[in-house]
């Protein structure tokens, strides 16, 4: 009987390292008891890519390392904790995104719009996955929020000029 048991949580721990990265994923933060965290990166992604992954795994690691794998795994299977733990992940990949150089409403919007696209996420509305990025990440949001405010006056400013007739 010990041996069936201890050979179960053997290949229940070790089948995920093994078998073949999904081609969708760029990147999975697997979280076992005792051990913590183990990530995997999909081998295929840039140099920029997988370092955005990195940030966004490394939250899961943190998380993982936080909270035990146990709550870590009803987290996972509860949609509103799913979702939080998700949220803060992606805000994770947005502040690296904004320190790297990039302008914080493409990051945000790119981070809203992969949020959106998660199978466990369709069915919420965008006002609530708005609202949980917008919780997890309030500078990015607001920053964002000003970067497109910003670029809508110019844009409106600019549309104006152009209206008026030449003398």
């Amino acid at each position: 009987m010990g041996v069936v048991l201890t050979s179960s949580v053997l290949v229940t721990f070790a089948l995920p390292l093994l078998l073949p990265f999904p081609q969708r994923e760029e990147g999975l933060t697997l979280c076992y008891p005792v051990v913590g965290p183990v990530q995997r990166f999909n081998a295929d992604l840039s140099v920029s890519a997988l370092a955005r992954t990195r940030a966004h795994e490394a939250t899961h690691a943190t998380q993982c390392r936080r909270d035990g794998a146990i709550w870590h795994f009803v987290r996972d299977v509860i949609p509103g904790q799913r979702l939080a733990a998700e949220a803060e992940a992606y805000c994770a990949e947005a502040n690296f995104g904004v320190a790297k150089g990039g302008r914080a409403r493409f990051e945000y919007a790119r981070i809203q719009d992969e949020l959106r696209e998660m199978a466990w996420f369709r069915r919420l509305s965008s006002d609530v996955l708005n609202d949980s990025l917008a919780s997890q990440c309030p500078m990015i949001a607001v920053a964002a929020a000003r970067e497109e405010a910003d670029w809508q006056a110019r844009r409106n400013g600019d549309s104006v000029l152009a209206a008026k007739p030449r003398r």
